[in-house]
């Protein structure tokens, strides 16, 4: 009766280590899982930050008669501004790169965003998963033509160059922009 009643104890002893080693791998998966997140939001905070500072002014110390508007895509956008305030037009893009250029990371879909001003192109941010650009009239009716743009909006979304189990940190942000440069409201 001793044997079974010790072979009993190591059984359920057996169940409960198993049972608390399982809880501990749950906990630490959501906390990689919630680190990933927080890293994630970091990032578009960021972007988010520069994106409003550049696009707040479009057209600022653009004579009216010149269009502050370059070029617009779906996913590319070029226009005039003195960005630095130093009396100069500059002209300032941006674009979203290949995933072929991060082929690096463990992310398959991120890409980074570049900015270029005057030529000069750099990368903003390494992380862009979606990246997406719509252009509204006065009226907020969709607009392809360069010089109806009144208002912009961006949509994109950010993910974290290495995930855990597959799972990666993601951040979503959207805004729309009425450059007062551009004749809006």
């Amino acid at each position: 009766m001793g044997d079974i009643q010790l072979a009993g104890s190591f059984l359920i002893g057996g169940m409960v280590l198993l049972t608390i080693l399982s809880m501990n791998v749950e906990i630490l998966e959501t906390s990689s899982i919630n680190t990933l997140g927080s890293m994630a939001q970091e990032n578009m905070m960021e972007i988010a930050s520069i994106l409003d500072y550049d696009f707040k002014k479009i057209g600022h110390g653009v004579p009216r008669t010149n269009s502050a508007l370059l070029a617009i895509t779906d996913s590319t956008i070029s226009f005039l501004s003195d960005i630095d305030q130093d009396d100069v037009i500059d002209t300032v893009a941006y674009r979203v790169g290949s995933a072929a250029e991060t082929s690096s990371t463990d992310n398959p879909d991120d890409r980074y965003l570049y900015r270029s001003v005057n030529g000069a192109e750099y990368d903003v941010a390494l992380g862009i998963t979606s990246w997406e650009m719509d252009y509204f009239n006065e009226n907020m009716v969709p607009t392809s033509s360069i010089d109806s743009v009144r208002v912009i909006q961006i949509s994109l979304e950010v993910g974290t160059m290495f995930g855990y189990n597959e799972n990666y940190g993601r951040a979503s942000w959207s805004s729309q922009f009425a450059p007062k440069n551009l004749g809006v409201f």
